[in-house]
């Protein structure tokens, strides 16, 4: 457990970090200062951070392994009263990083594009930074003093868009309630910032602190944008008919001196944390919640370039009607890459570009090289509280799947859920008639079966703890729920690749018998299903087409059978 003191927590990021903690890291123990109590805190504060005394009391007290120093003067304050923001940008982060130093903690100190005198464009971290007004130079001068401690990181914020997590009036919710209204809008065209929304800066920072990293990094989008092409854009999204007027700088704010050009690069974030990508500036105005993802996809990728694009191409094909239901933005899709090959990883990554821009959250890990530590990593890093859906890299879903996944495991009582597993057309004829009769089976539907997905719900996520070493953790896992909590979605399905052949048929039903009797040995870890597996294995057969499919499937078992035992025979001891 960690435990986190941030200044500036009723901020707009502040907020957004407050909401994305209690998701990703609810074991942590939260310290907010406040003037008044924020959701997703354990103590709310106020504690004037320019009192040298209040602010050492205040660390003492508290403890914290992780310091976020967000708190700031605006910018037109500062202009009026530097003596306070120096205080506070400066005194106060000079005191927290001694603080980080002498207990071996850790701190971020967010800092502004402001640092940029704006002659200039797209600056990375080793660019000479020269601010022109008073908020940068202070700015800068905390930067310097949280580098010298070498005790944590600084992150220079580029502009920060999005609707707050509560209901504060912003800058960004007055515009939005004009257009909304098609009132006109008055937005500066000659200034130019690479922005980002709140709640990917909320992800990235949050992602950086619990691994520690140190030094300097621009947490920025990827794009320069003016805002007045920022509104035209937020208008188009919202369909207003407001016209947007366009003015200068000077003209909006005549009393303070603000740099043309502050874009910055952001390789370095995204070097720092892999498979991390600000989402695209018009997704995220499609979705002003700009939440933690509600429904978290895990997919094992094993030598999977030839697969993964089936399962990753099918996300990206997903509907959503409801407006109220699941959205693209409540899905995060993590990609756990367990064979360390590159072509696997390419594979992956030459969807990761559709998927974000429907706006799902998608991430990259690279893991130990087996399924079960595949999704413990992914679980690991999963947003907490989240729906899981398990899916194999081959596995195609219907383009209503993860909508109906989702609306069936949050209605009342239904803890496991899956669409209807199907197989692709073989070339074979018997595996296409194996496939039909096994199909037909009324314990496909009963069970369900589960050949490539299958999902929990949140609350039947806490069922078990690690997977354990078992070939069939699908089994294992849908072995945990009694039949009622079970549903199989009959509108739905998921299509897998079918065996090429007699010879690949025979092999991997060799492969399901082995994980049923491993499973079967391991009668400790999870009661036996209540569901007869064979029973009804004649109902099919009142099809008149059906004979020769029940042939080849009589055929598999007895093929597969002789074969184990032939096996088995061999690897006996003499």
């Amino acid at each position: 457990m960690q435990r986190w003191l941030i200044s500036g927590a009723s901020g707009q990021l502040g907020g957004h970090i407050l909401r994305a903690l209690s998701h990703r890291r609810p074991g942590d123990y939260v310290h907010a200062l406040g003037r008044a109590p924020l959701p997703g805190a354990h103590v709310t504060e106020w504690v004037d951070l320019r009192s040298g005394a209040a602010l050492m009391e205040l660390l003492q007290r508290a403890a914290p392994t992780r310091v976020l120093h967000l708190a700031a003067v605006p910018p037109v304050v500062a202009e009026s009263n530097p003596a306070s923001c120096h205080a506070l940008h400066v005194g106060a982060a000079m005191r927290m990083a001694a603080y980080a130093a002498s207990t071996n903690g850790w701190m971020l100190y967010a800092s502004s594009d402001f640092v940029w005198d704006g002659n200039g464009g797209f600056h990375d971290e080793g660019d000479v930074p020269l601010p022109a007004n008073v908020y940068g130079r202070s700015k800068l001068a905390g930067e310097r003093v949280v580098a010298e401690h070498g005790c944590g990181l600084v992150a220079r914020y580029s502009l920060l868009f999005g609707f707050p997590v509560n209901q504060r009036q912003t800058s960004w919710t007055t515009i939005a309630a004009r257009l909304k209204r098609n009132e006109p809008v008055a937005a500066i065209d000659n200034e130019w910032r690479s922005a980002i929304s709140l709640a990917d800066a909320a992800l990235a920072t949050i992602e950086l602190a619990a691994q520690r990293h140190h030094g300097l990094v621009h947490i920025s989008g990827s794009s320069a944008m003016t805002p007045y092409e920022i509104i035209s854009m937020m208008r188009q999204e919202m369909n207003s008919v407001s016209e947007i007027q366009r003015v200068s700088r000077a003209s909006f704010s005549p009393n303070m001196i603000r740099p043309r050009n502050v874009t910055q690069s952001n390789s370095r974030l995204r070097r720092l944390l892999p498979g991390f990508e600000p989402m695209p500036l018009r997704s995220a105005l499609r979705t002003p919640r700009g939440a933690v993802p509600r429904f978290s996809v895990i997919i094992p990728v094993y030598h999977g370039a030839d697969a993964v694009g089936r399962s990753l191409a099918a996300l990206a094909d997903q509907q959503f009607d409801d407006d109220d239901g699941l959205q693209a933005s409540d899905v995060e899709v993590l990609l756990a890459l367990n064979d360390g090959r590159p072509d696997s990883e390419a594979a992956a990554e030459a969807h990761v570009a559709s998927l974000r821009a429907r706006n799902f959250h998608v991430r990259l890990l690279r893991t130990p090289p087996t399924r079960r530590a595949a999704i413990a990593a992914a679980e690991a890093v999963a947003a907490a509280g989240s729906h899981r859906l398990y899916l194999d890299q081959d596995a195609r879903l219907s383009p209503h799947a993860l909508s109906a996944i989702f609306a069936a495991l949050t209605s009342t009582g239904i803890q496991f859920a899956a669409p209807r597993a199907r197989f692709d057309p073989s070339p074979s004829l018997v595996v296409r008639a194996f496939c039909r009769y096994w199909s037909a089976l009324p314990y496909c539907d009963a069970s369900p079966v589960t050949m490539g997905a299958y999902a929990v719900s949140a609350e039947g996520r806490r069922r078990w703890g690690a997977l354990p070493q078992l070939a069939s953790d699908d089994k294992f896992v849908r072995m945990l729920f009694a039949p009622k909590e079970r549903l199989l979605l009959t509108s739905e399905s998921y299509h897998v690749v079918a065996p090429q052949g007699w010879r690949e048929l025979i092999r991997a039903r060799r492969r399901y018998l082995r994980g049923n009797r491993e499973l079967a040995r391991a009668t400790h870890l999870a009661p036996p299903d209540p569901v007869p597996r064979y029973r009804g294995v004649l109902r099919p057969l009142l099809r008149p087409s059906a004979w020769f499919d029940f042939a080849v499937f009589v055929a598999a078992y007895g093929a597969t059978w002789l074969a184990e035992s032939v096996g088995a025979r061999t690897m006996r001891p003499s």
